[in-house]
Order: C-alpha cells, then sequence, then structure tokens
C-alpha cells in the first residue's frame, strides 16, 4: 500500500509541476550508473555513506531510486539530495529502499555528472554486506521517462579488526596509516611479511589502490581501449577500468597507459584532485610557492596548486614539489587517505 501511494504521489506532483509541456520524450536511454563509498571496510556502529551518480545524464527533472541491502548487517538511517524541489521521504520496507525526488517549475533538468542522492547507514554486525542499485526511473522536463535495471552492487564489510604486523613499518613516519588503510581493507602487504614502504608504485598498483579504497563499482571495459591493454596485470585490468569510467584517469597521447611505469607525483595529484572534483582552470589557481613551479606541467598546475592550498599535498626537501619524481606507497597510502578523510569530512550532515 505505501508503494502504491509513493507513486501516485510522485505521478501526480510530476503532472502538475510540468502539465503545459507534458510530451513524449526519446525513448533512449545513454545514462550510466555509478553506486559508490569512501569506505568498503567498516566498524560497528560506523556510518557507511554510499552515493548513487548518473554518467552523461540529460534533463533529469525527477527520479526515483529502487535499492535492496542486508538489514541484519545494516540500518538504514538517512536519505538526502543537494538537488532543489520535493523529496519524497524514503519508503523502507524488508531490506528494499524507494527514494524519489522531483524539481519543481517550469525548469530544465541536470545534465552529465550528477549525484542524485546519499544514503546513510549504520553497520549493526561483522559480515560481508551488500547494497545494490536495482532500478532508476528517471523524468525529464517534457514529462517523458525512461528505466533502467542497473543490477550494481556494492560491497561493505564489516570484519573483526584484522591483525596487522608488517615486519618492516615499525617506527616508520607512515606507520599509522599504513595500519589504518590494511585494516580498511584496501591495501595490503607482501607474502614474506613486508610492506615494502619505500617501494615505488606504478600506474597500474595506484589506480588498483584508490579504486579499492573508493569501492568503484561501474561495470566498464574501458580499460581494452589501451593499446597496451595486454601488460595491464590481470589484477588492475577492472579497476584500471572503473578509474577511467569515473574520469579519475587518463591514458596517453598515443592511446597507451602504460601500466608499469612508476606514477609521478604530477599524475597522482591530477587523480586525487578529480576524485574531488577540483576546477581545472588554470586563471583561477592559487599562486604555487615552490622554487621548482616553473617545471610544474601545464595540464597538473591546477591541481597541484588547490591540492597545496587545502593540504592533501606537501612539497618535498628545499621548497621543492618535485613534479617528475616518484611516490612510494607509504606516501600513496597516505595521500588517498587524506581524500577519503576530507570526502568524508565534507559529506557529514550537521
Amino acid at each position: 500500500m505505501k508503494i502504491r501511494i509513493f507513486r501516485l504521489l510522485l505521478s501526480t506532483l510530476l503532472l502538475f509541476a510540468m502539465l503545459p509541456i507534458m510530451t513524449y520524450a526519446d525513448a533512449e536511454n545513454k545514462t550510466t550508473y555509478s553506486l559508490s563509498s569512501s569506505i568498503i571496510y567498516s566498524k560497528i556502529g560506523n556510518e557507511v555513506v554510499v552515493n548513487i551518480e548518473g554518467h552523461s545524464a540529460k534533463d533529469v527533472y525527477g527520479y526515483e531510486l529502487r535499492l535492496s541491502y542486508d538489514p541484519k548487517v545494516l540500518k538504514f538511517r538517512q536519505a538526502s539530495t543537494t538537488w532543489e524541489g520535493f523529496t519524497v521521504p524514503p519508503i523502507v520496507e524488508n531490506g528494499k529502499i524507494t527514494f524519489a525526488h522531483t524539481k519543481v517549475g517550469h525548469i530544465k533538468g541536470e545534465s552529465g555528472h550528477v549525484r542524485f542522492a546519499s544514503l546513510r547507514f549504520e553497520a549493526m554486525r561483522q559480515s560481508d554486506a551488500a547494497i545494490q542499485l536495482a532500478r532508476v526511473k528517471l523524468v525529464d522536463s517534457t514529462g517523458g521517462s525512461t528505466t533502467a535495471e542497473p543490477g550494481l552492487l556494492l560491497k561493505i564489510n564489516i570484519p573483526m579488526k584484522n591483525l596487522v604486523n608488517y615486519s618492516d613499518i615499525k617506527g616508520h613516519w607512515a606507520e599509522k596509516d599504513i595500519v589504518r588503510a590494511t585494516e580498511m581493507g584496501w591495501i595490503n602487504g607482501y607474502p614474506d611479511g613486508r610492506f615494502a614502504p619505500q617501494n615505488e608504485v606504478t600506474r597500474a598498483q595506484f589506480t588498483t589502490m584508490l579504486s579499492k579504497a573508493l569501492a568503484l563499482s561501474s561495470h566498464s571495459d574501458l580499460a581494452q581501449t589501451f593499446k597496451d591493454y595486454g601488460h595491464i596485470p590481470e589484477y588492475a585490468k577492472s579497476h584500471v577500468s572503473q578509474a577511467v569510467a569515473a574520469g579519475f584517469v587518463n591514458g596517453y597521447e598515443d592511446a597507451t597507459f602504460r601500466p608499469s611505469r612508476s606514477i609521478t607525483r604530477s599524475e597522482i595529484t591530477v587523480m586525487l584532485m578529480r576524485v574531488l572534483g577540483y576546477e581545472d582552470k588554470m586563471d583561477s589557481s592559487p599562486k604555487l610557492a615552490y622554487d621548482d613551479a616553473d617545471q610544474i606541467p601545464d595540464w597538473a598546475y591546477p591541481a597541484i596548486a588547490t591540492a597545496s592550498d587545502i593540504g592533501i599535498i606537501k612539497g618535498r626537501n628545499n621548497n621543492k614539489f618535485a613534479p617528475g619524481g616518484y611516490t612510494t606507497r607509504a606516501e600513496s597510502v597516505t595521500l588517498i587517505l587524506r581524500i577519503l578523510d576530507r570526502i568524508s569530512s565534507t559529506s557529514t550532515i550537521s
């Protein structure tokens, strides 16, 4: 009964909001979807924030989302959106959530990369849990609608605390961050018990770390478009595809990815700032005071300037940024954690 009332309410609202321009819309829907969280590991009692986003959206005036989750492991707390308009309170029944929102008035819908909603859960017990985006209905500003069944699955792990006992991190400056990242589940050491914090990180390795840390879940085969796809390690192929689909990493002008190349500080900074959605504008970038600022490539300058300004990344010795310098495993872990912490702090509702 609640679902029927909900559908009637949403349909009526959209009808009255757009009645003067009601018409049929193109049935073809090329919008793709992603289901993500800043964490894939959580402790009992902690909050798990899940974001539902659309890519290549066109004129989205209203939407209805249907998700499922395991209520024995996760407790649903809240659903919210930053869109203006009218939100239908979420309906939650037997591990299923229906959430809808519509704009109001004669205005255009949202297009491009959009965030539909953020859902908040509380971790209740030690177990693996899955959240699935089962169905999405989009309504455009003319009243036309399209429906998709993405079937995206986001896995959240709520395990007992991992025992971290690497043989080579005692007293290391990044020891606490390495332990924390290992407990979160997106990084691990080598079979011989080492973490190797000073080892340089390749493009394939860092992309994999970032994809795991962000729990990227969109289905994509974009890695196959690189000419050197066959050289991408098997463990990294899906993560490279997901990161490319999310817009966090690109290949080179010759259509290669160069997975075994050590990743530079410039490349890492650009990737991390893309996660935060920084504006890639040279004329609005803060001025850099590094002694080697003139060596920073134009394509990386805005990201490095913004990242330095907000404290995501710092220079090295002698006031140099070392834009072409390589990054270690310890540095990579620390930088990714800073991004996750910033995402977490900015998504908290006061």
